[in-house]
C-alpha cells in the first residue's frame, strides 16, 4: 500500500490573506448574528446577519450602544451578567431576551456572550452571538408566524447570496461564449449560461413570493436584475425557454 504523504501545514504569509483578514471574514459572514461590544457598551462591531436582524445598516449600528437595541426590560439584566463576565465571576453568560429593531418592532432572541478580557475589566471585549427564537408565551399560531417569518429572512438571504456568486458567473461566460475562438469551449461555456440563467429564473420566482420586484439585491438594496438576456448564440432557443420558465 503507498504511503500517504502529509501535507505541509499552511503559512500566512505577505501572498496569503492576513490572519486579521481571514477573522475579520469570518465574523462579517458568520451564519449567526454577531456583535463585539465595548466594556462601556459600546458596539464596536456588527456582522451581516445582526444588521439583517435589526434592520440597522453598519455606520447606524456602530454608534449605538447594546441597551439602546436591548428591550428597555431586559437592559439591567444585561447589564449586570456583562459586568460579572467582565469580572471573571462568570465564563460566559446565555440569555433569551427582547431586542428592538430600527422598525420599533420587538424580536426574542437567545443571546450568548463571551469576554475577551484584558489587564482591566475596563479594557474588556465582549463577543455576543444572536439567534432568533419565537416570542415566549406566544401562541402556537404565532411561534408558527415566528418560524415563517424566520424562513423568509433565511430565503432571501439565501437568494442575495446566490444571486452574488451568479453575477461574475453569467457575466464571464457570456464573453467565453462570444469571444471564444475554439467551438469546444464556447458550447461548454453557453451550457454554464443557460444553467445558470435558469438559476436566475428560479431565485424570481422565489423572491416574487414576498416582493413582486423583479429584481433581487445590489448591495444592501439591489443586486442583480434577473431579467438576463440570452447569448446572441442561440438567441430564438433561449427566449421560448425563458417564456416557459
Amino acid at each position: 500500500m503507498p504511503r500517504l504523504r502529509r501535507s505541509p501545514p499552511l503559512q500566512l504569509s505577505s501572498t496569503h490573506v492576513s490572519s486579521e483578514q481571514l477573522f475579520a471574514a469570518a465574523f462579517e459572514n458568520a451564519p449567526y448574528a454577531m456583535a463585539l461590544i465595548s466594556a462601556d457598551g459600546g458596539i464596536a462591531q456588527c456582522n451581516r446577519n445582526l444588521r439583517r436582524m435589526l434592520g440597522f445598516s453598519r455606520s447606524e449600528l456602530c454608534v449605538l450602544k447594546a441597551g439602546d437595541i436591548v428591550h428597555p426590560d431586559d437592559v439591567e439584566t444585561d447589564r449586570e451578567q456583562r459586568k460579572r463576565l467582565a469580572a471573571a465571576d462568570i465564563a460566559r453568560y446565555d440569555l433569551v431576551q427582547r431586542f428592538v429593531r430600527k422598525d420599533l418592532r420587538t424580536i426574542w432572541a437567545r443571546v450568548s456572550v463571551s469576554a475577551i478580557r484584558g489587564s482591566s475589566p475596563e479594557s474588556a471585549f465582549f463577543v455576543a452571538q444572536l439567534e432568533s427564537v419565537p416570542p415566549h408565551n406566544c401562541s402556537e399560531a404565532d411561534a408558527r408566524a415566528a418560524w415563517y417569518a424566520h424562513l423568509g429572512e433565511a430565503t432571501l438571504s439565501a437568494i442575495h447570496e446566490i444571486g452574488n456568486s451568479l453575477t461574475p458567473l453569467m457575466l464571464n461566460t457570456e464573453m467565453l461564449v462570444e469571444q471564444s475562438n475554439n467551438d469546444e469551449i464556447s458550447q461548454s461555456a453557453h451550457g454554464i449560461f443557460k444553467a445558470a440563467r435558469r438559476i436566475a429564473f428560479a431565485l424570481r420566482r422565489l423572491r416574487r413570493v414576498q416582493d413582486p420586484q423583479m429584481v433581487a439585491y445590489v448591495g444592501e438594496n439591489r443586486m442583480l436584475d434577473l431579467r438576463m438576456v440570452a447569448p446572441s448564440a442561440d438567441r430564438d432557443s433561449d427566449s421560448s425557454e425563458a417564456g416557459a420558465a
